[in-house]
């Protein structure tokens, strides 16, 4: 699979901008991972395109880039692929959710790993933060991306004379 360049200079300027000022640890929590009753925590629900920005801030400027997940499978097995639009792609993997807590990860050049921990929303956008090496480094925000209309059927074609 082609990692982007855009993931390249995603992760260059992120690794430059280092921690975000409002960016959460990525530190495990006690408990992290698992649904209430102790068993692994599943990723139900998270299946299909999403599209958003990734926003990584830079001292006194931002830059924002565009992005899109597509996420295939079945719990416990979801992975898919992560993409920032006429540039490339990523591998996404374990794919984690716990109540309206998600994590995965996204392989991006050179095997980088780019860890994000989010929230998902009662309308299913996905809103939380990109983690490098333990720190984070940006914030994603991301929504079910509208599925492209059918076309409508030919009308049937009415004889002439009103018949």
């Amino acid at each position: 699979m082609r990692v982007s360049s855009a993931f390249a200079v995603f992760l260059t300027i992120a690794a430059c901008a280092g921690p975000t000022a409002h960016a959460q640890p990525a530190a495990p929590r006690a408990g992290a991972g698992k649904s209430k009753a102790g068993a692994p925590a599943t990723a139900s629900g998270l299946t299909g395109s999403y599209a958003g920005t990734a926003t990584v801030p830079l001292g006194d400027s931002t830059i924002v880039v565009p992005v899109s997940y597509v996420f295939t499978g079945t719990a416990p097995a979801i992975t898919g692929t992560a993409m920032v639009p006429g540039q490339g792609s990523g591998t996404i993997s374990q794919v984690a959710r716990d109540g309206a807590k998600v994590r995965f990860r996204v392989t991006a050049g050179e095997g980088k790993l780019l860890e994000h921990e989010g929230t998902v929303a009662a309308n299913g956008s996905i809103e939380g933060f990109v983690n490098l090496d333990g720190k984070p480094v940006a914030k994603f925000k991301i929504a079910p991306a509208a599925l492209p209309a059918k076309p409508a059927a030919p009308a049937a074609a009415k004889p002439r004379g009103g018949q």
